[in-house]
């Protein structure tokens, strides 16, 4: 998000001023100059850090270069607020190495002003040999600016939660960028306004591999929060690789914590690598309370635990989730959906999915979306094998299956290859009664089940539904289409166009098909309106139409056009005032 030439100039006028101090080892000491040369401390690596620190910010901020060498910190450097600050390093050649439980470096003000300015660089963090002596190596909250670069941190593997590599919270922007974090219960986890983590390579972390979310309100967390800053922020996490990631939760992940009542924020996840060599990871992506989360372009190979997606439902409902583009080829070990998204638009299009059930067990689902008035399958490629004699029940489950959010209004399921090696590929049911008919579309695809089934509309209230059911394969033992209805109701299924086969009708569906329409359109004249709409009923904007008077007041120079709603009755002269005197026969298909 910020060009290199951009941060060179960004630097030079947050920096104005080059108050170095060089912290450094000597004969088995540790020391730490000014830009003069004056000792300003000696021996201590952590009182020298913290005079280092305590000098620049009292300078008005500055570079601190910590030579090559290793230096061993008994406590933690705290940051003032307001400072601005660089850390530098010589790369990993500077070591910071110590195993018991604090933090190296921490920026938490009692009353922030958000002023502060802080940048991490080229260095490494060694607390091999820790065992359980957990620690966040880099705490920051409530800055302006902080940017991590180039940093290695090598731990021991543990499961506590407040073990992470670097962390922060509530900042303005924040920037994680070409690190190494080794055997962390997680590697990188931000709340900021801002986040872009990109370029960047973890291994064997216990809970999170990359993960941020955006502004935690304080309300619910008891963090402050930055004054005219909204909770809708960014995060953008690209171009990292995971190994052996997110053993027990996310190996990526756009999250606003699970017990936030509230969704926001856009949420962008592209270009990453994610595998697994010796332990599984539990969840490849996550988008937890994040109104807009695109995952796109990324690779997933390896074994995964619970799911490739998770995007549930807490409080708020995400407006949209966008699954574009990626390659998953996974051994997969539980018996729960895959892919879980209760959002309200699905956008799944142009992925390669090879998923090799690992257990014996039947499972529900491998993908089921709730609380969606917008889903769409595009151009996929899905395949999901069982070992014999098990499978899946109900495959692509998408229904809208909550009294609260009766608002199904668009499915389009298009262009798939979706092969299964048992079970139901494809089940759709609608519950409510909609003010708008909603339409499924099911078109050009290829499915193929290795078992005796069919593919499922279900209708579970009065309501009606259009269905464009057309030019799909059907292999193995698909049969055709079952549509069913609980036996209280009455639905309506308009067939707009379907080639299928119906293998299974419950009696009490009312079945029409829709090709074309037609009607009469009575209007009242003003002796000034010259346009009359007719609504047409039809799919889409009809290829042929047919519009004659039927009364004499209507017999006027006309012309017509159409689109996908209204047929346009154009008077060259608008037809006198009168009640009920326009009178228009129309055919449309």
């Amino acid at each position: 998000l910020i060009r290199p030439v951009d941060r060179k100039i960004f630097e030079e006028r947050v920096f104005p001023r080059e108050y170095s101090v060089m912290v450094y080892t000597e004969n088995g000491h540790v020391y730490a100059k000014d830009e003069k040369g004056s000792i300003i401390c000696q021996d201590s690596p952590t009182a020298c850090l913290q005079e280092s620190v305590n000098y620049v910010v009292q300078k008005g901020g500055g570079r601190i270069l910590v030579r090559s060498g290793t230096y061993n910190p008994q406590q933690t450097v705290n940051i003032p607020d307001g400072a601005k600050l660089i850390i530098e390093g010589e790369g990993d050649g500077t070591v910071f190495r110590y195993t018991d439980s604090f933090t190296l470096f921490s920026h938490n003000p009692n009353n922030p002003t958000w002023s502060s300015v802080l940048l991490f660089r080229n260095f490494k963090v060694d607390r091999s040999g820790s065992g359980t002596n957990r620690a966040n190596i880099i705490y920051v909250r409530y800055a302006f600016y902080d940017e991590y670069d180039n940093i290695t941190i090598v731990d021991d593997y543990r499961e506590e939660t407040e073990d992470v590599g670097l962390y922060g919270r509530n900042s303005i922007i924040s920037i994680v960028r070409n690190c190494r974090i080794f055997n962390k219960a997680s590697a990188v986890w931000f709340h900021s306004y801002l986040v872009h983590i990109y370029g960047n390579y973890a291994r064997n972390t216990a809970f999170i591999g990359l993960a941020a979310g955006h502004l935690l309100p304080a309300s619910v967390f008891g963090f402050k929060q930055p004054p005219d800053y909204p909770l809708d922020g960014l995060v953008v996490i690209e171009n990292n690789t995971c190994i052996d990631c997110g053993r027990k939760d996310e190996a990526y992940a756009v999250d606003n914590e699970s017990r936030n009542p509230y969704a926001y924020g856009t949420g962008i996840i592209k270009n990453n690598m994610l595998t697994t060599r010796n332990y599984p990871t539990n969840t490849a992506f996550g988008c937890i309370g994040t109104r807009k989360c695109v995952i796109e372009n990324n690779t997933v190979k390896g074994t995964i635990l619970n799911a490739i997606i998770n995007a549930p439902f807490y409080g708020t409902r995400q407006d949209i989730f966008v699954f574009k583009n990626n390659l998953v080829e996974i051994g997969y070990r539980n018996n729960v959906t895959p892919m879980f998204l209760q959002v309200a638009k699905l956008i799944i299009e142009d992925n390669y999915i090879d998923i090799n059930v690992e257990l014996e067990t039947n499972l529900t689902f491998l993908l089921f979306t709730g609380y969606a008035n917008h889903v769409s399958l595009r151009n996929n490629i899905i395949r999901f094998m069982f070992p014999s004699n098990y499978r899946t029940e109900f495959g692509i489950a998408i229904q809208d299956d909550k009294p609260e959010n009766k608002d199904l209004e668009f499915v389009n399921i298009e262009n798939n290859k979706i092969i299964f090696s048992a079970g139901r590929p494809l089940s759709i049911s609608f519950w409510g009664t909609y003010p708008t008919p909603p339409l499924v579309k099911i078109t050009g695809n290829k499915f193929y089940s290795g078992s005796s089934t069919d593919i499922l509309l279900a209708l579970r209230n009065n309501h009606t539904v259009r269905a464009i059911v057309s030019d799909n394969t059907l292999d193995g033992g698909i049969s055709g289409l079952n549509i069913f209805a609980s036996s209280d109701v009455t639905p309506t299924l308009i067939f707009v166009n379907m080639n299928m086969k119906i293998v299974s009708l419950s009696n009490n569906v009312n079945v029409r098909y829709m090709k074309m329409n037609s009607g009469t359109a009575t209007f009242s004249g003003d002796g000034t309106t010259t346009q009359f709409l007719i609504p047409h009923g039809l799919i889409r904007k009809p290829s042929k139409v047919l519009v004659t008077p039927g009364s004499a007041h209507a017999s006027g120079n006309f012309y017509v056009t159409a689109d996908d709603t209204y047929i346009y009755v154009n008077y060259s002269t608008a037809p006198p005032a009168g009640t009920n005197n326009v009178v228009l026969y129309w055919y449309a298909e």
